[in-house]
């Protein structure tokens, strides 16, 4: 990750994942509502629970740092996410034309629950990836508000924070980052995932 964004010259700082040893070190709220895709075995397998709540806890932690920053719009990548060539200017163009009254941007997504609003697609139901998405600080605060309490994977939260009316939208297009999650911490060595993740 820091190859790719060095390469574009973009100022980067890595925040650290959150490693869990063992089930025992996690609250049951914290777990509940795991989805784990439907799976029911990996809703008690080691192997996924904790890599789940590592990921989540290290996602909130990357939040609570973009609500301390003074910049206009704070961007988060996972070590899968990959920047499409000239990402940053067009992601400068891309963030000029957004609308003032959104909290965030996805830049990458997957699932179907959008519709089409003044040209953007805004996120409205089911629709989860957090490999991608640039959001304001002050969104940051709502966002980490609203994943204290969340049970279930953080890549979920979308469709629970725009039920709460915070608006949230992803380009049609230009696609700026795209992933493989055939390596990631979360897919790798769990046998049923590699379904989803071709």
């Amino acid at each position: 990750m820091s190859q790719r964004l060095s390469a574009q010259e973009l100022s980067w700082e890595w925040v650290d994942g959150v490693r869990v040893a063992s089930m025992e070190d996690i609250p049951w709220e914290e777990r509940n509502d795991l989805e784990a895709y439907g799976i029911p075995r990996l809703k008690q397998a080691p192997e996924y629970v904790c890599r789940a709540i590592g990921c989540k806890r290290a996602m909130r932690r990357a939040i609570d740092h973009a609500a301390t920053c003074a910049e206009d719009w704070v961007l988060i990548l996972q070590d899968d996410a990959i920047l499409a060539d000239s990402f940053d200017s067009k992601l400068k163009e891309l963030l000029h034309r957004v609308p003032d009254e959104t909290g965030c941007v996805l830049l990458h997504r997957v699932g179907s629950g959008v519709k089409e609003v003044d040209g953007w697609t805004r996120v409205t139901g089911n629709v989860r990836s957090m490999t991608a998405f640039v959001l304001r600080p002050s969104f940051a605060l709502s966002m980490s508000k609203a994943l204290l309490p969340w049970g279930g994977e953080t890549d979920r939260i979308w469709e629970h924070l725009a039920r709460q009316g915070e608006i949230i939208l992803t380009p049609a297009e230009p696609r700026l980052v795209s992933c493989s999650q055939k390596e990631s911490d979360i897919i790798g060595g769990i046998p049923e995932l590699h379904v989803f993740w071709k």
